[in-house]
């Protein structure tokens, strides 16, 4: 079995923090390669100006998955918290109709790219440095709102520089 292929399957084994060289930090899990096509690393390029400023916390939701219904508390606690300090969005792909207007929600904010290339990762939620569109860390069915805290507070101390 090839290491992208096994890194791919212990991804899906329990919720991982991921950064954005694609570490499985929490774990001795192999690398997995940036290339890889599971979740968009690449710089998208600066975000719309409603999100600049703050961090942008973005989840990938779907009514049917389970995973994400399971993180849903965790999310919306974290935007209570963190309210004004990062700017949370939702897109969900939970049909048709929920994805094409998240398309079009996300494509007015810049994060057309993001969305397309992750939209079938739900439960996949992504701190992004809005000034850039890069990806300061990603998550996959994680509940831990201190992972999600720290990737925030790295996220706005990119900003500030």
């Amino acid at each position: 079995m090839s290491l992208p292929l096994a890194a791919l399957l212990l991804t899906f084994a329990g919720p991982h923090a991921i950064d954005s060289a694609g570490l499985l930090p929490r774990s001795a899990a192999p690398r997995i390669p940036a290339d890889s096509g599971w979740v968009a690393q690449k710089p998208m390029g600066a975000l719309a100006p409603s999100l600049q400023g703050r961090p942008v916390v973005v989840d990938i939701y779907a009514s049917w998955c389970s995973a994400c219904r399971t993180i849903a508390p965790t999310l919306r606690s974290l935007k209570q918290s963190k309210a004004g300090k990062a700017t949370f969005l939702s897109f969900n792909v939970s049909d048709a109709a929920t994805l094409k207007a998240s398309r079009e929600q996300a494509r007015a904010l810049g994060l057309g790219a993001f969305l397309e290339a992750n939209r079938s990762q739900t439960s996949l939620v992504a701190v992004i440095d809005p000034a850039t569109g890069a990806a300061v860390q990603t998550f996959r069915a994680s509940t831990d709102a201190g992972a999600y805290a720290a990737a925030i507070s790295k996220a706005q101390g990119m900003i500030r520089r």
